[in-house]
């Protein structure tokens, strides 16, 4: 395994010396450096954070073994040759879905490239390198050029829902389903598929609050309770329709603003929600929140009871510290501007 960034190339043996000068790094460096000498040292146990986008940030504790579990399941799903050979982490590796470049390039021994987070990881990447695999955000990827994605043969996006996209031929772009309590993603589907297959030992079904839960070895067999709602097709499959804790209820009409958002995605560059505001007649309306400029928007494409009422622009659209878009601090903010 090889390391580099524009600070340093290093080979693994060079890493494992406790006596690098860290001062020489920036924070995503030193951070893979300590997480690659903790695995060699044994360590039986890794702490990481929840993304916050649903409240607070929460500290997890992931065992080793779960580790080896989630990279074996991944791997197996989208290399089952084993022809991936390098990496690209362009998250932050304190949380889990950038953790788990590292201990999968660890663990496959995958070089890898490390570049400070940002929504244009372009500006950073040497010219004409190929990378095999890489995990971004939805805004990463919407970033990127049609030539651009030719740089890439295995794309994973987490942290935000991604509609389904047909014209992505090329390159292998799977959205992702999972959560920091089970080590990144438990489920994939291919951009330009509606439905997740589970990966692993890992399967699905319906609570008796209708919302997903989740058992395998990745939950130690037992059965993990979430707040999505899904369309359970098999055991391993399901459509994923949002959360139940965000579902907006406008006048007896139960909405999805998760779906809503994916079926506007393509129309609207800047970052936005779907959200609701108290109204006399509905009890809570459907609005849009867009951090740009006024723009022109066509919602024919979505249900008449799915259409926003009101478009508000020029919104400040809070992020937690992994890029993700808090729902609950910029709704908060908005509804005190009012």
């Amino acid at each position: 395994m090889i390391v580099n960034s524009k600070n340093f190339v290093l080979k693994l043996e060079e890493i494992l010396i406790d006596d690098l000068p860290t001062e020489r790094y920036n924070e995503s460096e030193n951070i893979v450096l300590e997480l690659i000498r903790s695995w060699h040292s044994e360590q039986k146990y890794f702490t990481h954070y929840t993304s916050g986008s649903t409240g607070r940030p929460k500290k997890i504790v992931i065992s080793r073994e779960k580790i080896q579990i989630s990279a074996k399941s991944t791997l197996s799903a989208i290399d089952p040759n084993s022809k991936i050979k390098n990496a690209l982490l362009c998250l932050n590796p304190l949380n889990i879905g950038g953790a788990m470049v590292v201990y999968r390039s660890l663990l496959y021994d995958h070089d890898l490239t490390i570049i400070e987070p940002s929504s244009n990881v372009m500006s950073a990447l040497d010219k004409d390198r190929i990378y095999d695999l890489t995990s971004m955000v939805p805004m990463q990827y919407r970033n990127l050029s049609k030539d651009d994605l030719t740089r890439f043969k295995n794309i994973l996006i987490g942290g935000a829902p991604m509609s389904v996209d047909k014209t992505v031929l090329n390159t292998n772009v799977y959205s992702t389903y999972g959560m920091t309590e089970t080590v990144s993603h438990i489920a994939l589907r291919k951009l330009s598929e509606e439905v997740f297959m589970t990966i692993g030992d890992t399967v699905v079904d319906i609570n008796e609050k209708k919302t997903l839960k989740i058992k395998g070895s990745i939950t130690d067999n037992q059965w993990l309770e979430t707040n999505d709602i899904v369309d359970i097709q098999s055991d391993k499959t399901f459509k994923w329709l949002g959360r139940a804790d965000f579902v907006i209820n406008s006048g007896g009409i139960k909405i999805n603003p998760e779906m809503v958002e994916a079926q506007l995605e393509n129309q609207i560059k800047h970052a936005f929600i779907a959200t609701s505001l108290p109204d006399d007649n509905l009890g809570r309306k459907l609005v849009l929140l867009i951090e740009g400029d006024n723009q022109t928007l066509d919602f024919s494409e979505l249900d008449k009871y799915h259409q926003p009422k009101e478009v508000f622009f020029n919104q400040k659209i809070f992020k937690t510290a992994n890029n993700k878009i808090d729902r609950l601090k910029t709704q908060e903010h908005f509804e005190s501007t009012l």
